[in-house]
């Protein structure tokens, strides 16, 4: 019995960083989503008209869980980084000031016009846009990141590991025109991802 306690106490103790970042995660998504505009279309902006930074189009699509049937009527919540690489306003945490909703349409299409977002300040963590599914249910589900193909800090594995998901893989190649950059990207509700 002993041991089986010891063995619990050590589970909590080393997984409770794990918890409580999970749990601020979640406060921070439902503050956030207290901001979501009533009305929303399957286009919408993360950043806004004079943010400065790189012009991004993120063309998006949703399915379901089988990655077949397209998600209608869910709404996508995205956030990311400013050019510097931060997310929030000095003095703030976890308000990810650079973000946005869209809800996709009856073929799972959503749009998000924003800046390419900027890596970490001081570490070689890839570029990148977080994404979270809201079902018409309901329910909500983490639904990954994008990273962008040629970002030097976007490691072999995570190459070999998108190219295994394949038109679902989170690292996307970025098309240029003129000044604006372009990327598509697939979302698929996953069971496992559920929260």
């Amino acid at each position: 019995m002993r041991r089986h306690i010891i063995a619990f106490v050590t589970l909590l103790v080393t997984a409770s960083p794990l918890l409580a970042q999970d749990v601020e995660f979640i406060r921070a998504l439902e503050r956030a989503q207290q901001a979501r505009p009533a009305a929303l279309t399957s286009s919408a902006r993360i950043a806004p008209d004079g943010e400065p930074g790189t012009p991004l189009v993120i063309h998006g699509r949703a399915y379901g869980a089988d990655r077949k049937t397209p998600l209608a009527n869910a709404v996508v919540f995205a956030y990311h980084t400013d050019r510097e690489g931060l997310y929030d306003r000095p003095g703030t945490t976890h308000s990810w000031r650079l973000r946005g909703w869209a809800k996709t349409d009856a073929d799972g299409r959503f749009e998000f016009r924003t800046i390419r977002p900027g890596a970490y300040p001081g570490r070689s963590i890839a570029e990148h846009v977080h994404f979270t599914l809201f079902t018409a249910s309901g329910d909500r589900y983490h639904a990954g990141e994008l990273n962008f193909a040629d970002d030097k800090f976007v490691s072999a594995s995570a190459r070999a590991t998108s190219d295994r998901e394949g038109e679902f893989g989170s690292i996307r190649t970025v098309r240029r025109e003129g000044a604006v950059q372009h990327v598509d990207h697939r979302l698929a509700v996953d069971p496992r991802h559920k929260f």
